[in-house]
């Protein structure tokens, strides 16, 4: 990234959308080499794995802030992402449930902040929740909604 752009005056959203696509080629990248993901495998209660290719997404569930999700209140999508090969990116997340979705890259991976939503979750119910891929394309997944961490 040119540094010269962002003393300059750069949008704050085209630097932030530029960090969000570095930050997740970075992780996804990292991830290039053969995992061995057995240890780890085991199911995780209230969550959902999805292949796609050389991508694996794994122990995905969108946990209710506080319990509860209010529609002016968020929600969070957890889980993991695991390239086994080959370049790609996520460019984005999207889902129907909420107007947008926001990405923290935390120590322990990404995770995804829904707000805007649409209609309040419940515990126990689902979202279709689609993972937008540079090479690989759309991915889609049905994620549990948990009121569990």
């Amino acid at each position: 990234m040119d540094r010269r752009s962002c003393r300059h005056g750069a949008p704050a959203m085209q630097v932030t959308a530029t960090l969000t696509a570095a930050l997740t080629a970075v992780v996804l990248a990292g991830c290039g080499a053969r995992n061995d993901y057995s240890a780890t495998e085991r199911n995780l209660p209230h969550s959902v794995n999805v292949d796609a290719g050389p991508i694996a997404l794994r122990h995905l569930r969108v946990h209710l802030v506080d319990g509860r999700s209010p529609l002016d209140g968020a929600a969070v999508l957890r889980g993991s992402l695991l390239n086994s090969g080959g370049d790609d990116a996520l460019l984005r997340v999207t889902t129907p449930a909420a107007g947008s979705v926001r990405v923290n890259v935390l120590s322990t991976g990404p995770e995804w902040k829904l707000t805007d939503l649409r209609q309040p979750l419940r515990d126990g119910t689902s979202v279709v929740v689609t993972f937008h891929f540079a090479a690989q394309g759309k991915v889609v997944a049905t994620v549990p909604v948990t009121a569990d961490a």
